[in-house]
């Protein structure tokens, strides 16, 4: 019986051997390099120079404010410019510290128009900054022309003030002042002083007559060249011509 066993299973061996798996080769991964718009296997990629041209081929994040100005915006800045340089030197008048001359519209047919010089204008441009709006004047300072004395008594004494001005001390209503005031007789025309020193003695609470433009030309013609005047010389000119 065992013998019997022995020569089936030898028999059963001999035909059905047994068979021996075959190696498993290990799977590679394949390599990727870039072609065209796509990946192809390749042994000599290299992990850094994929990655160097995946970054290549992005595109920069774009950035504001670098874009040329476009050439209509110059044009139109060009022309605005032209345009109120144009309106400016028309009709922005003079930037001088005197006052504006106020003409008068040319009638049709009409010669040579007068230019009316308004006094308080010129008063405004020239004499307030120290005498005032009001005419008071500063305290201590500059001495006030309602009721000054130097103003009303007569026409030539403020002509020849505001033609060469004041230096000294001066007495105005009982009150000294020790101030300084400028020359402008080389500043303002005939006109232009007649209209102002006309306004201050009509103006404040005063009522003097208005001084005229040859009043004006004779004392610029009378003393020409000269300096600044003192009180005591225009009061001893005040009584040579009582």
């Amino acid at each position: 019986m065992t013998q019997r066993r022995k020569s089936k299973k030898s028999e059963g061996d001999k035909r059905a051997p047994q068979s021996v798996p075959a190696p498993v080769e290990p799977i590679q991964q394949p390599a990727f390099s870039d072609e065209g718009d796509s990946f192809i296997d390749s042994d000599s990629s290299d992990v850094h120079k994929i990655h160097f041209r995946i970054v290549s081929r992005e595109q920069g994040e774009p950035e504001e404010g670098f874009e040329p100005t476009p050439s209509w915006v110059w044009a139109v800045s060009v022309l605005l410019l032209f345009a109120m340089g144009f309106y400016l030197g028309k009709y922005g008048g003079s930037f001088d510290t005197i006052a504006h001359q106020v003409e008068q519209p040319q009638l049709p047919g009409s010669g040579e128009v007068k230019i009316e010089v308004k006094g308080d204008m010129v008063y405004a441009g020239v004499c307030q900054a120290c005498h005032q709006a009001d005419g008071k004047g500063v305290e201590g300072k500059y001495p006030p022309l309602g009721g000054s004395e130097w103003l009303l008594q007569d026409s030539f004494t403020p002509a020849r003030i505001v033609l060469y001005g004041l230096e000294g001390e001066i007495r105005v209503k009982g009150k000294g002042f020790n101030n300084k005031m400028p020359q402008f007789h080389d500043k303002l025309s005939n006109e232009e002083i007649a209209a102002a020193i006309s306004f201050a003695r009509s103006a404040f609470g005063n009522k003097a007559p208005a001084v005229t433009p040859v009043e004006i030309d004779s004392m610029r013609r009378t003393y020409t060249g000269r300096m600044a005047w003192s009180a005591a010389e225009l009061e001893n000119l005040r009584k040579k011509q009582k």
